[in-house]
């Protein structure tokens, strides 16, 4: 798939002092990216300059097919920014702040339908004709984001979106990020709670002072973790079938019984896993379960993640 967003020795100094380094980083269309890494390590930094409110230092960023010095306006069009803390007229109605960035935006009318559209999508319409000062936190998330969905953008950039939320919240927030995922959009979400990202996102980009320290797959982040990919599947029978598959693997190594079938590491990609799930299909092998057991992005973050003073 092509590149939504690509960089190359992308900088930007504060007072001579790098708050983001010599990234090199490319994520595809259609990913659901997290953007992790402890505060300070340049994640608000980054996400503004690939939305092109804030220019590097130096090196290069591309978005969307933009050129975010040279067309700025263009990644705009592109692009919906939602960061961490952003302003609402708290006597308005949530319908009422939609209409208003609707016009302030210039987007070409009806602007009803847009909005009605975009509060069903954030699941806010029974609530679109009340106060904002009345609105939860969550809600008023969900409002942010339904402001930044107005104009259709292909890529959305998520400062910490969960902060502050309750875990209700959160969940609802979750599910809200994997509906516009199964629309197509492209996702890059920064946040610290590990354990929820690993729910719906697709690819991991890990940071520390300024610096990429790992960026790929959410299955390659956890083969980091437990020093390569895992497997685990669950058979119903035949055994023996299913063993000489996983036998005849040339990706498949130090298989072992586990509950109800194998646990082995893995050497190949999502492909490869595909291949062999559908050879123990073809040779009869009855499965019930077949799963990454890798570790979790959270120790994959640890075993990845300088430690402070290194």
């Amino acid at each position: 798939m092509p590149d939504i967003i690509f960089t190359k020795a992308l900088r930007r100094e504060y007072a001579s002092t790098p708050a983001v380094e010599g990234m090199d980083l490319a994520i595809g269309e259609g990913s659901v990216a997290a953007l992790v890494g402890p505060n300070g390590a340049g994640k608000t930094t980054f996400l503004k300059m690939i939305a092109a409110l804030l220019e590097p230092t130096s090196g290069f960023a591309r978005v969307a097919g933009h050129d975010v010095r040279e067309s700025p306006r263009g990644v705009h069009a592109a692009v919906g920014y939602l960061p961490d803390f952003f302003g609402l007229y708290e006597e308005l109605t949530a319908r009422q702040c939609l209409r208003y960035f609707h016009l302030a935006y210039r987007l070409p009318e009806p602007a009803d339908r847009r909005i009605e559209e975009v509060l069903e999508l954030v699941n806010l319409r029974d609530a679109a004709d009340k106060p904002i000062e009345s609105l939860s936190r969550g809600m008023r998330q969900r409002l942010g984001l339904a402001r930044t969905l107005l104009h259709d953008p292909k890529l959305l950039l998520l400062d910490e979106p969960a902060s502050g939320l309750d875990p209700g919240a959160r969940r609802e927030l979750q599910e809200l990020l994997r509906r516009l995922a199964s629309t197509g959009k492209t996702i890059v979400v920064s946040s610290h709670i590990l354990t929820e990202l690993e729910d719906y996102c697709s690819h991991v980009v890990m940071l520390d002072r300024g610096r990429l320290v790992f960026s790929g797959t959410v299955a390659e982040a956890r083969a980091r973790a437990g020093g390569g990919r895992r497997l685990r599947i669950r058979v119903l029978g035949p055994v023996e079938a299913a063993r000489a598959a996983l036998a005849g693997d040339p990706a498949v190594s130090e298989a072992a019984p586990a509950p109800d079938g194998w646990a082995f590491r893995f050497s190949g990609d999502d492909e490869s896993a595909a291949r062999l799930l559908r050879s123990l299909i073809e040779k009869g092998v009855k499965i019930s379960s077949f799963a990454d057991d890798s570790g979790s992005i959270s120790d994959g973050y640890m075993k990845m993640m300088p430690r402070e003073g290194a």
